[in-house]
């Protein structure tokens, strides 16, 4: 006679209740994969046709002759440029706020907690005027440095999480051995925090990638990102939903496979483990 365990029921129990919800979130996604590589007249066929002979249609003329892999190149750039020039000067100054005590430190990070609350909108008219005068529309220069704006508070912030774990006493026995300050940062302490630095990235990344109302006003036709690309698929001849779906696939792709390959490190940094991890 087999026995079950009452911890074997409820673990089962939360498995398959995890595997529904998983399946529920992935459906729009599928639904929206299996849109991209329908022909027209299987789009808008009732009922829906899932068992289909895939066509990929929709993506030459999305991505060859309506010119959207211009516009994936120009959201590559964005989102790669936005987040290593934020995690280039947001680490250290994450790392300095809490090796270095001074008594306007709580002030900065109030102050860089209120830029990163701030609503798009509010920032979207001054940055616009002052891109303007510079002469920077419709320049990556300016949608970089727009990311830069919202993205920085959340880098700093979230780093100095991940710093705070990381016992100074380290600090001081790396001084003591003879490191400079620069080679305690980068040769002692950055490998202690790899996981929360990764995770800090790829949300940075994907804060910009899908960034759509900055960019929307700071582009124009040549340096125009995925998601500001997207709508001008829905024009008054009717709406390329089919097109549409393959651009979306193709935008939520890249994001998707970055995570999954690096989602070890993700796991880590958002539990705050990295540390105990290493």
């Amino acid at each position: 006679m087999i026995v079950i365990k009452r911890r074997d029921v409820r673990n089962g129990l939360i498995f398959s209740i995890a595997l529904i919800i998983l399946l529920l979130m992935l459906v729009p996604y599928l639904w929206l994969a299996l849109t991209a590589v329908k022909n027209r007249v299987d789009i808008f066929s009732i009922p829906p046709k899932f068992f289909i002979t895939p066509s990929w249609e929709n993506f030459h003329v999305a991505f060859v002759e309506k010119g959207f892999l211009q516009s994936l190149r120009n959201s590559i750039i964005v989102a790669l440029s936005s987040t290593l020039i934020t995690l280039f000067a947001g680490v250290p100054a994450a790392y300095s706020l809490t090796r270095f005590s001074t008594r306007g430190n709580n002030l900065y990070l109030f102050f860089l907690l209120a830029a990163r609350l701030l609503p798009g909108i509010v920032l979207a008219v001054p940055l616009f005027i002052l891109f303007s005068k510079a002469r920077l529309i419709n320049n990556y220069s300016a949608v970089v440095l727009s990311h830069i704006t919202f993205n920085l508070p959340f880098a700093v912030w979230m780093m100095r999480s991940f710093f705070l774990e990381v016992p100074i006493a380290l600090d001081e026995a790396a001084t003591m051995d003879g490191c400079t300050p620069f080679a305690t940062f980068t040769k002692i302490i950055l490998p202690l925090v790899k996981g929360g630095l990764v995770a800090t990235g790829i949300f940075c990344l994907i804060n910009s990638w899908n960034e759509f109302l900055l960019a929307l006003i700071l582009t124009g036709r040549e340096t125009a990102t995925m998601p500001v690309a997207i709508p001008g698929l829905m024009t008054p001849l009717g709406t390329f939903w089919g097109q549409i779906a393959a651009v979306g696939t193709v935008t939520t792709l890249p994001v998707i496979i970055f995570a999954l390959i690096v989602q070890k490190h993700i796991v880590q940094g958002m539990t705050g483990g990295a540390i105990q991890g290493e």
